[in-house]
């Protein structure tokens, strides 16, 4: 990509010196979801629309009109960052290219970093402008490289979103402005938000507090700090995204892990920033008050082994497709032992990632159920070798 130097025009000079240089952030995973837990005392939040999901295992342990489509204003941009950062992981993008500016991005408006038209910042730069600043120009520019036109990466986030089973959502824009048929649902956003928090690069970017790495045009460095307060308030807390709008209201997808538990919280129109971190502080309070993960086996956990015939490798381990768990109260005693069936054999050639069995586990009237898979791929071996295997069987008696 081209290595082009920094701009900085007036309009940036003035814009960073009025704001004194603060820029404050705005404001599987499949469509199958576990009930909703039943306790006793359940919060009570201003939030016209929430819900608290145990992360690992996707069970609901509070709803609020959790289908209740709504605007959600730069939590929009928790997509666009989940896309940006799988291009990385997938070897797409190298953090360290640069991203150019143009005039549309200049003239979004909103929450923003001040790019001038041909100015670049790097693929670091652009992911930590959206998801510690908030900056609705920065995720415009980072759509329009990553697919050629924001068109194209809205129709991406489109497809992204009902690949996941985000069955009430519909992306519009990447950044979260008001327009029209733009809307998600509590329900939803913690969908995307548990695909979102397997990603450590995603959460690296989304756990800063602050960020001083993007020049300001006079020498000195933008200071973007960012919005969701529970970063400095909440034990744990480490994303995910904010935003605001006067049509949207205050919302907030929130993370929080202690030991084997992560949590989720999505907020839709709280009335205030304070009701918002109030809302979330206690949705996630009383969760880990009431419930844990118990994590019986992680997602690669080798749980069994399955013959291959005519392999160049006679046997293939089979591992977890994914965390065994389950939620479980507090109050809950015990570790139950996992049952894992298995094919008999297979024959090869076996897949990476091809389905052998399954391993259930259940504790308290829950069940937990996840796939087992082969954990490499095994190829066929050679018709002489197959030739010389069936001789020696036949003479070996």
């Amino acid at each position: 990509m081209a290595t082009g130097g920094r701009t900085a025009g007036m309009r940036r000079r003035v814009m960073a010196l009025a704001a004194g240089v603060w820029v404050w952030a705005g404001g599987l995973l499949a469509g199958w979801t576990p009930p909703v837990r039943a306790a006793e005392a359940a919060p009570a939040v201003t939030a016209p629309s929430a819900i608290l999901v145990d992360a690992t295992t996707g069970e609901v342990l509070y709803a609020r009109n959790p289908d209740q489509e709504r605007p959600m204003a730069s939590v929009t941009k928790l997509m666009t960052l989940y896309l940006a950062v799988r291009a990385v992981e997938q070897g797409k993008v190298k953090l360290s290219e640069w991203v150019p500016a143009d005039e549309e991005a200049y003239r979004v408006g909103g929450s923003q970093v001040w790019l001038e038209p041909g100015e670049f910042l790097s693929y670091d730069q652009m992911l930590k402008a959206v998801a510690v600043g908030s900056a609705n120009d920065a995720a415009y520019a980072l759509a329009k490289f990553l697919s050629g036109s924001v068109e194209a990466f809205v129709a991406r986030m489109n497809q992204e979103a009902a690949r996941l089973g985000m069955r009430h959502t519909h992306f519009a824009n990447p950044h979260g402005l008001p327009q029209a048929e733009h809307y998600t649902t509590a329900r939803d956003l913690a969908i995307l938000a548990r695909a979102a928090v397997r990603s450590p690069l995603l959460l690296h970017y989304t756990a800063m507090r602050e960020d001083r790495s993007i020049r300001n045009g006079k020498g000195g460095h933008l200071w973007l700090v960012n919005h969701n307060r529970l970063l400095r308030v909440y034990p744990g807390a480490d994303g995910l995204k904010t935003g605001y709008t006067t049509e949207a209201g205050y919302c907030l997808a929130a993370t929080a892990r202690r030991g084997d538990t992560r949590l989720i919280a999505v907020l839709l129109g709280d009335p205030t920033p304070k009701a918002r971190v109030e809302d979330a502080v206690r949705l996630l309070n009383w969760g880990y008050g009431h419930f844990r993960t118990l994590l019986v086996a992680p997602a690669g956990r080798v749980l069994g082994e399955v013959p291959v015939r005519h392999g160049r490798a006679g046997r293939v381990a089979a591992v977890a497709a994914r965390p065994l768990a389950l939620t479980v109260p507090l109050t809950a005693g015990g570790r139950p032992a996992p049952v894992v069936r298995l094919a008999e054999r297979v024959t090869a050639p076996v897949q990476a990632g091809q389905i052998l069995g399954e391993v259930r586990v259940t504790l308290d009237g829950r069940t937990a159920t996840v796939p087992l898979v082969a954990a490499r791929a095994v190829a066929s071996t050679s018709p002489a070798r197959l030739t010389w295997d069936y001789f020696w069987r036949i003479i070996g008696g």
